[in-house]
């Protein structure tokens, strides 16, 4: 019965994630454990989901830690520029994060505030589920 739940969530993600690739110009997306475990991805082939996850739940701890020092209150989001693309990291909950990638030429507000109504409704369907 758990892992039937567990498949329902990931697909319902997997579901919103498809639904943010088809509206901005993006590389990848995927739902990461803080943890750095994978949950959720659609990024493109050669992609180890394991390693980033991984490394962006240790970016995410280092921005959260220089956010409580600087006393900035709770860390939303990361982004990350190359010369490229972008990674966005997007805090959904205090226990998953949401990261996007794009081109470099893509445009970073769209793709930003898009990725953000994205968390706001996988927060939605995690509550919802948990």
């Amino acid at each position: 019965m758990e892992d039937q739940k567990v498949m329902k969530l990931q697909e319902s993600l997997s579901d919103l994630l498809a639904d943010l690739a088809n509206k901005s110009p993006i590389l990848g997306t995927a739902v990461f454990s803080i943890e750095g475990l994978p949950f959720v991805s659609r990024f493109h082939g050669g992609v180890e989901e394991a390693s980033i996850a991984a490394i962006v739940a240790a970016i995410h701890a280092a921005g959260d830690q220089t956010v409580k020092e600087l006393r900035h209150g709770e860390l939303k989001s990361i982004i990350i520029q190359g010369d490229l693309g972008t990674t966005l990291v997007i805090s959904i909950s205090a226990d998953y994060l949401l990261t996007v990638t794009a081109p470099e030429n893509a445009k970073l507000g769209l793709i930003f505030n898009d990725a953000k109504g994205t968390a706001r409704e996988a927060r939605k369907i995690l509550y919802q589920a948990l």
